[in-house]
């Protein structure tokens, strides 16, 4: 794969954050009807990413096992922590990695790439709250996913 088609992939995939500031924007008084559902799709597409890197690195143990420490330590973050901010730093480090290891079958990294920008939306749009209205803050806070992938790519 070619580092500008790998490139535009990461903020393709980086800009769900984008879309579910976008999202509470123009409608933020479904923000607090939509919490849960939010919460749930969160949650549905980060089990969704491990499952199907899992079903891609069923036959090599190595990843396999190093898949299954990142997704305990995902949900160990996704349990414990109660700052969204700081869940979402973590998880988004993770996925730049998780995005890394995608990119050697292109099946799997299209399936990845659209995972990751659907946890993006409802991650945003839980962030973005009265409270916090700098949604600059939201997209800088994970723009390590962009520099990790696009890093890993060079190694």
């Amino acid at each position: 794969m070619q580092f500008i088609n790998y490139f535009f992939a990461s903020v393709i995939s980086y800009l769900g954050l984008i879309i579910g500031v976008m999202l509470v924007k123009t409608a933020p008084e479904e923000q607090k009807p939509l919490e849960k559902y939010f919460i749930a799709a969160r949650k549905t597409s980060l089990l969704a990413i491990f499952i199907f890197l899992f079903f891609f690195y069923f036959n090599d143990h190595f990843n396999l096992l190093v898949l299954a420490v990142y997704f305990g330590f995902l949900l160990f973050v996704e349990f414990k922590l109660n700052d969204l901010f700081k869940k979402t730093i973590i998880s988004y480090t993770l996925f730049g990695i998780l995005f890394f290891l995608s990119s050697k079958n292109i099946n799997l990294f299209t399936i990845e790439s659209s995972l990751i920008l659907l946890y993006g939306i409802p991650t945003a749009s839980l962030m973005y709250n009265k409270k916090v209205k700098n949604e600059y803050m939201i997209i800088f806070y994970n723009i390590g996913f962009i520099a990790l992938a696009n890093i890993l790519f060079f190694i």
